[in-house]
C-alpha cells in the first residue's frame, strides 16, 4: 500500500553535488584529468576538534574526535601540490569554474551576490588534510518548474571536491588526494518536495541543468546527492553521498518506512530507564574467543539493559534492516564491531554462564534485553554511552537529527550527528570576489541551451531515439562539433551505437580523441572513407591510438579489396553454392553473405550490394 506522503508531513529536500570539468583545480594549477596510479607517497595527519568563530566547538566534530583515527593521506604528483598538502596558501579561485557556477545560477533565475566571500567549512571525517572544506556562496533564491510546481533553490555554492576514501577502519582512514580540490558545484533545495518520486524528478531536472552548462564530469563518482528527510513524528536526517539519482525514490520511501515504523514501536514501549555498567570482571575467564582476545588486549566488555524490548530486536523497519541495527550502529560509530544482546542466539557465542550473571545484575525481566560490548576500554565505554543513548529514544519512539550512510540496498545507517552551525567561519587566505552587474548581464545575454531543448531540436534532425541518444551520453559535444561536417545521423549513431558496439567487443574506444574523429570525417566528406569503413577504421584507431589518424585510416582503407575483387568472390561463391541458389533463391542471401564476408577485407554494405547484384542474376 503506498504511503500518503501529505498526511505524514513528509518534508525533503535534496543537495547536489556535480564536479566540474575545468582544466585546473579551484583553488591550485593542478590537472584535474585523474589516472589509475600507485600514490608518489603518504602523509600522516591527526585532527582534533577546535573552537569556531563563535567559541563553540562543533558536536559532530567532538564525535570523531573521539575515535582519536589516524588519517593517512597517498600523494600524487601529477595532481597534487603544496596546497593539497595544506602546507601551502590557497591560489585565486579558477575563474573557469566561477563562470560555469554563475552560469548554472542565472539558469535557475538565483540571484548572485555582488560580493563572492571563500568561507571554511569544517570537515569531520579527514576527508580534507586542513580539518576544513573552502566554500563559497554564488547564488540564492532561485527555482525550479516542475511537473508538481516550482521547487525552491535556496543556495548554490562553489566549494572544492574532498579527498576520496581510498580505505577506512576503526583506527585508521586512508585518502587519495588526487581528488582533493577538484571543482564542485553544490545545489540545494528547499523542502517542497512533496514524495519520493517528485524528489526523483528534481534531482534530474537538476543534473540536466548542470549538465547542459557543458562543463559538468561524467562517470561513476562526479555528482551525487545528499537527502534530507523526515515526517511529522521523526526527525530531520541527512542522507549523505547518494550516487544512483534513477534510484533516490527508493532511498527516501525506505529512510521514511524507517522513521514510520521507529515511531510506531516507540508507541507500543513503556518508557523506561535504560541502565549499564562495566562487567570486564564477569567474563575474565570467557571461553567466548572473541571477548578473551579483548580481554587480553586490555580491553573491557559493557553491558546494558533495555527494557521490554525481548522479541522487538529483530523487528524490520526498513527493507531488510532491523531495530538492532538501529543500536549496532552507533556502537561502530565509535570503534567496536557490534553488540552481543539476548534477543539472539546466546548459545551460539557460548556466553551462556556470563549473561546468566548478568540477569541476576541487572535484575533482567523476560522483556528485558541485555547487550554487551566489547572492545579496547575506552572505545567500549564510548560505544556503550553512545547505544544507551539511542536505546533510550528508541523506548520513547524519538527520531535522532543526524547524519546517514546510504547503503547499496537503499537502507540508511547512522554515520555521526548533524553538524551545527560553528563549522563555517571566512576563508582569510583568499580576498572576495566581486561580481558586477555588466557580468551578470552578459550571463544572462548567452545562457546555454538545456538538454530537453537541443533534445526537441535534434530530434527533428535525427530523430527522437537517436537525439535522446546523443543528448544524455557524453560524446554530445563532439556531436556538436561535427555535426554539419557529414550526415548528422551517422555522427550521432557513431558516438553512440557505434563506440557502444565496440565497447562491448573490447575495443578501448577511451583511447580516441577529437583528432581521431576529426580525421574520420574529413575522410568521410571528402569521399575517400564509406560509410560501412567507419567501424573497422575505428578499430584499427584504437589499436594505433599514437600513429598518425590519417595515417591509421588509409592503410585500413587500402587493405580493402576492389569492388572488382568482391564481385569476382561473389561469383565464385555463387558458382560453388549453385545448388543452394537454385534451391532457395533470394532467400539464400544471407547464408551466402556470411560466406562471401569470410573471403574479403570489404564493408558489409558494399558487399551486400554486390552480392544482391550479381544473385539476381543467378537466379532469373
Amino acid at each position: 500500500m503506498s504511503e500518503n506522503y501529505e498526511e505524514l508531513g513528509f518534508k525533503c529536500g535534496i543537495e547536489i553535488h556535480q564536479q566540474l570539468a575545468t582544466e585546473t583545480k579551484l583553488f591550485c594549477n593542478c590537472p584535474i584529468d585523474l589516472e589509475d596510479e600507485a600514490a608518489d607517497s603518504q602523509v600522516q595527519r591527526y585532527l582534533r576538534a577546535v573552537k569556531g568563530e563563535g567559541g563553540e566547538r562543533d558536536l559532530a566534530a567532538k564525535k570523531e574526535t573521539q575515535k582519536a583515527r589516524k588519517f593517512v593521506y597517498n600523494y600524487y604528483k601529477r595532481n597534487n601540490c603544496l596546497v593539497e598538502l595544506d602546507e601551502e596558501p590557497p591560489h585565486s579561485m579558477d575563474e573557469e569554474a566561477l563562470e560555469t557556477g554563475l552560469t548554472f545560477a542565472r539558469m535557475v533565475e538565483a540571484n548572485i551576490p555582488r560580493e563572492i566571500q571563500v568561507m571554511r567549512k569544517l570537515v569531520v571525517d579527514g576527508s580534507n588534510t586542513s580539518g576544513f572544506q573552502r566554500t563559497s556562496m554564488i547564488g540564492l533564491d532561485g527555482e525550479l518548474e516542475t511537473e508538481e510546481g516550482k521547487v525552491g533553490i535556496e543556495d548554490i555554492e562553489l566549494e572544492e571536491e574532498s579527498a576520496g576514501i581510498h580505505s577506512r577502519g576503526s583506527e585508521k582512514a586512508v585518502y587519495d588526494l588526487n581528488r582533493l580540490g577538484i571543482p564542485l558545484i553544490e545545489v540545494g533545495t528547499d523542502a517542497s518536495i512533496k514524495n519520493p518520486n517528485h524528489a526523483r524528478e528534481v534531482a534530474e531536472k537538476i543534473g540536466m541543468l548542470l549538465r547542459s552548462t557543458g562543463k559538468a564530469r561524467r562517470g561513476l563518482g562526479t555528482i551525487r546527492q545528499d537527502v534530507n528527510v523526515s515526517i511529522s513524528d521523526g526527525s530531520r536526517v541527512e542522507i549523505k553521498g547518494f550516487q544512483d539519482v534513477k534510484n533516490i525514490d527508493k532511498l527516501i520511501k525506505l529512510e521514511v518506512e524507517r522513521q514510520k515504523n521507529l515511531v510506531e514501536l516507540g508507541e507500543q514501549l513503556e518508557e523506561a530507564e535504560v541502565t549499564g555498567d562495566n562487567v570486564t570482571h564477569i567474563f575474565e575467564d570467557t571461553d567466548n574467543q572473541i571477548v578473551s582476545t579483548v580481554l587480553e588486549n586490555n580491553g573491557a566488555v559493557y553491558a546494558i539493559k533495555i527494557p521490554g524490548m525481548t522479541g522487538k530486536m529483530k523487528q524490520q523497519i526498513s527493507g531488510e534492516r532491523y531495530v538492532a541495527k538501529e543500536l549496532v550502529d552507533y556502537a561502530r560509530s565509535q570503534g567496536p564491531k557490534g553488540i552481543i544482546h539476548t534477543d539472539e542466539d546466546i548459545e551460539g557465542y557460548g556466553l551462556e554462564k556470563e549473561f546468566s550473571e548478568l540477569e541476576e545484575i541487572f535484575n533482567k525481566t523476560k522483556e528485558d534485553v541485555l547487550a554487551i560490548i566489547a572492545a579496547e576500554k575506552n572505545k567500549a565505554k564510548n560505544a556503550a554511552q553512545e547505544v544507551k543513548k539511542r536505546a533510550e529514544l528508541l523506548l520513547k519512539g524519538e527520531i535522532p537529527e543526524e547524519t546517514r550512510n546510504a547503503e547499496q540496498d537503499f537502507t540508511t545507517s547512522y554515520s555521526r550527528p548533524l553538524p551545527g552551525a560553528a563549522r563555517m567561519y571566512p576563508e582569510t587566505d583568499i580576498p572576495p570576489v566581486e561580481v558586477s552587474e555588466e557580468r551578470i548581464e552578459e550571463i544572462d545575454s548567452s545562457l546555454p541551451e538545456t538538454l530537453e531543448e537541443r533534445e526537441e531540436k535534434y530530434s527533428k534532425e535525427i530523430g527522437e531515439q537517436l537525439s535522446s541518444q546523443i543528448v544524455y551520453s557524453d560524446k554530445l559535444s563532439l556531436f556538436e562539433e561535427f555535426k554539419d561536417k557529414t550526415d548528422s545521423k551517422v555522427v550521432a549513431n557513431l558516438f553512440t551505437n557505434t563506440l557502444a558496439r565496440l565497447d562491448s567487443e573490447g575495443f578501448e574506444t577511451d583511447r580516441l580523441e577529437e583528432k581521431h574523429y576529426r580525421a574520420v570525417f574529413s575522410y568521410l566528406e571528402e569521399g575517400k572513407l564509406a560509410k560501412g569503413d567507419i567501424e573497422n577504421v575505428l578499430k584499427a584507431l584504437t589499436e594505433s591510438p599514437q600513429s598518425s589518424p590519417e595515417k591509421v585510416i588509409k592503410e585500413a582503407v587500402d587493405d580493402k579489396d576492389s569492388e572488382e575483387d568482391i564481385r569476382e568472390e561473389v561469383k565464385q561463391v555463387l558458382e560453388e553454392k549453385s545448388e543452394m541458389v537454385e534451391s532457395q533463391g533470394m532467400h539464400a542471401q544471407g547464408a551466402l553473405m556470411g560466406l562471401v564476408m569470410q573471403r574479403v577485407e570489404a564493408d558489409g554494405g558494399t558487399v551486400s550490394q554486390i552480392l544482391t547484384e550479381e544473385l539476381e542474376k543467378a537466379v532469373e
